[in-house]
């Protein structure tokens, strides 16, 4: 079972940029087996069960490659909230 949570971190979230070279941005709706969606709840990142009204909370996950640093692991940067707030 594969559950993604994150935390926020107390210095805050940095603003994401996306690497020069890149020319598109890939965005995606991520879900567990289970059907849970990522929201945030309390500036964490959670993984949960989103209906009705709740499902306008559920955070789409904005990705590209980072190609600045050792592009032989393919490492990506993850952006969260239109790419406000981003893991890299």
């Amino acid at each position: 079972l594969l559950l993604l949570l994150l935390r926020a971190e107390a210095e805050g979230f940095a603003l994401c940029h996306a690497p020069a070279l890149q020319t598109k941005v890939f965005q995606y709706r991520i879900w567990d087996v289970n059907q849970k969606s990522l929201y945030l709840r309390n500036d964490q990142l959670v993984a949960g069960h989103l209906q009705g009204a709740n499902a306008a909370l559920e955070e789409k996950v904005f990705w590209v490659p980072n190609r600045a640093f050792e592009p032989a692991r393919l490492p990506v940067i993850l952006g969260i909230q239109n790419g406000t707030r981003c893991l890299a």
